[in-house]
């Protein structure tokens, strides 16, 4: 099918792209390639969001209140399962399946990516997919995962950890640290090198990498060279500190738009803090659950993104202050103009390529300073 996009607006993104300040921290920030609007959304996201933007604007908030209900997270799921990407990545990419054993026998599925099945020694990305931890698959950012290692010429490892509310917390997170000491025991298996493995996650998948991050740290394992939090889900807490103010004013929304902007910020917001339910916890202040409240220190370089218009906003940033504060590696990259899930979307939104460029570059300049 083909990239939905021309080339040129990856090319305008890092032309654009201009470093700022952040309570003091560095902050890449990528202006819309073609659009001058202040706060204008995207205009390829707006067109394809304009329906549900308008509908949403007068829609009763009560409405729009998260629902923990059987049917409802199977609408849901049904939803985070949807392939948005477009078959864009014409390298050849091999994909082999295995399982790796979890701590009550379970076999949990994974996929390995290559570019080329006689490298060896390559850099491994470990990506755990987002999904509000109830819902999403490798499926949703197979084709994001393809580009990353065509672009790259490493490797890649995708998990299918267990889902809620079926598998109640902690048996994904268990899954998925599970499978990072796997690609340490068994990266040569498949051309992988234990010594360079990188961790990534988006939204809740980027809370599942620093759960891997955390507890290797805790372990003593130090697998982990860096990870790759995609507007990542840091604080279901919802504790305020002087990063974390939630507010509309703190996003720049175009006039036009404001409405329909600040009621879908307003119904996701309400879902990040209304999980509990979900995980089968009664409390989401952990150290685990909750890393924004976490001492930050002692963890590895990190890359951090996330959309101006995400609800995710206000946490992401604030925690790459945090470490930037404590002394850690850090990298922020800020999409204005654009809200949450960009990875998911490959071939459609020229964002998301650039991102993948990102990661690459943070990825291949760690492995190149040893």
């Amino acid at each position: 099918m083909g990239k939905q996009y021309d080339d040129k607006l990856v090319q305008a993104l890092k032309q654009r792209q201009k470093v700022e300040d952040y309570h003091g921290a560095p902050v890449l920030v990528k202006y819309l390639p073609d659009c001058d609007e202040k706060g204008a959304m995207d205009p390829r996201l707006y067109r394809d969001q304009k329906k549900s933007l308008q509908m949403m604007a007068w829609m009763p908030s009560f409405l729009m209140k998260m629902d923990t209900s059987p049917k409802s997270i199977a609408n849901l799921r049904k939803m985070f399962n949807g392939i948005k990407s477009v078959p864009c990545v014409e390298a050849p990419i091999s994909i082999e399946k295995r399982t790796v054993p979890a701590e009550d026998g379970y076999e949990i599925p994974v996929r390995i990516y290559k570019a080329n099945r006689e490298d060896t020694g390559k850099a491994i990305l470990y990506y755990i997919h987002g999904g509000g931890f109830f819902g999403g698959s490798p499926d949703v950012v197979e084709e994001s995962v393809k580009m990353f290692v065509a672009k790259s010429g490493l490797c890649a490892v995708s998990v299918d950890y267990r889902l809620a509310p079926e598998h109640p917390y902690p048996v994904g997170h268990q899954d998925c640290y599970r499978v990072l000491r796997w690609i340490g025991e068994n990266a040569a298996s498949f051309g992988g090198d234990r010594e360079h493995i990188f961790v990534a996650g988006d939204s809740a998948g980027g809370n599942l990498t620093q759960y891997c991050t955390t507890r290797d740290r805790e372990d003593g394992g130090n697998l982990v060279k860096g990870q790759l939090l995609l507007y990542p889900t840091l604080n279901m807490a919802g504790v305020q500190d002087e990063l974390f103010q939630p507010g509309m004013e703190q996003f720049e929304m175009a006039p036009s738009q404001k409405r329909g902007l600040t009621k879908m910020l307003k119904m996701f917001s309400g879902m990040t803090t209304g999980l509990e339910p979900i995980l089968g916890i009664r409390d989401a202040h952990n150290d685990y659950l909750n890393p924004y409240t976490r001492d930050p220190a002692n963890n590895p370089p990190t890359f951090l993104t996330v959309g101006g218009h995400d609800f995710l906003k206000l946490e992401t940033l604030g925690y790459g202050v945090k470490l930037h504060r404590a002394g850690v590696e850090t990298k922020m990259v800020l999409y204005k103009g654009f809200g949450h899930a960009y990875i998911d979307n490959t071939g459609v939104y020229p964002q998301c390529e650039d991102c993948i460029d990102e990661m690459v570059s943070f990825i291949l300049a760690h492995c190149s300073t040893d």
